[in-house]
């Protein structure tokens, strides 16, 4: 008689734990606060925009449509500050000079940290944007986020404003300087410093002046017309790396968003720096 006795108490114990997982849940845990995958760069989404310019120099010719994939660029050129770091890691070579004829200290004096690093070549560009995960922007990439879709000239619109940017102004020390504009700058200003109204229209600052920006691509001036028209990479051999976006010494022409620079990859200039960018995959 008491067989049947154990079975029934293991079966209503059996129900009673059954019961009891069914009527009282786990408590769901808190959501996790949202994580910035991306610190210090703006997502330039896919799709086609317009890049070159008829209307300006040869090797900006044809106009063309251009479909890129999305990607994440730099919001600011990258500092002195934060090439340092790559350099105290062990990874990056400093900078070729850390002084010039208007700064009689630059790189490494924490007064200067926030202004664009200098005297890089190319081979430092790309070694301090993969040292953080990243690639130096296509030469397309560039381009897209400095004028958005509509083809504008400048990052701002189509017509020129001295205020936006850093250029060669009332203080720059070469006899092309624009005296209609002073922005207190002989040469390169802080990062960032023309923002928000000198923007592209995606938030990216400096896209026109303050320093020429190394791209990935190497230089040719008929690329345009080759007809690669989806996320292009550039020739596979040139004259030089593509420069971008003009720089402290410059006047209006080299400031437009389809003006196009080149320099050998090894040179160091005190008017060329970068950016990163990271594919979004």
């Amino acid at each position: 008689m008491r067989k049947p006795l154990v079975s029934c108490v293991l079966i209503a114990a059996v129900v009673v734990l059954v019961d009891t997982s069914c009527g009282t849940p786990a408590p769901t845990p808190p959501p996790s606060p949202e994580v910035d995958l991306h610190p210090g760069m703006v997502l330039i989404p896919a799709g086609e925009f317009t890049m070159g310019r008829d209307r300006g120099n040869s090797d900006e010719a044809p106009v063309h449509e251009v479909y890129l994939d999305a990607c994440y660029i730099d919001v600011h050129e990258v500092a002195n500050g934060q090439y340092e770091e790559c350099v105290e890691a062990g990874v990056c070579d400093r900078p070729q000079e850390t002084s010039w004829d208007t700064r009689d200290s630059y790189y490494g004096n924490s007064r200067y940290d926030d202004y664009p690093v200098i005297y890089v070549d190319w081979d430092d560009a790309k070694t301090y944007c993969e040292w953080l995960g990243k690639r130096l922007p296509t030469e397309a990439e560039w381009e897209k986020a400095a004028r958005g879709t509509d083809g504008r000239v400048y990052p701002w619109g189509d017509e020129f404003d001295g205020e936006r940017l850093n250029y060669c102004d009332a203080n720059c020390p070469f006899d092309s300087k624009d005296m209609d504009f002073d922005d207190g700058y002989e040469d390169t200003a802080p990062v960032g410093l023309y923002s928000p109204e000198g923007d592209s229209p995606y938030g990216v600052s400096d896209m026109a002046g303050n320093v020429w920006e190394w791209v990935a691509d190497w230089y040719d001036e008929d690329y345009y017309g080759r007809g690669v028209n989806n996320n292009p990479r550039g020739p596979s051999s040139g004259k030089g790396r593509v420069l971008r976006g003009g720089s402290w010494n410059d006047t209006t022409g080299a400031v437009r968003c389809a003006g196009r620079g080149w320099a050998d990859p090894d040179v160091r200039y005190n008017s060329v720096g970068f950016r990163c960018a990271r594919s979004s995959r």
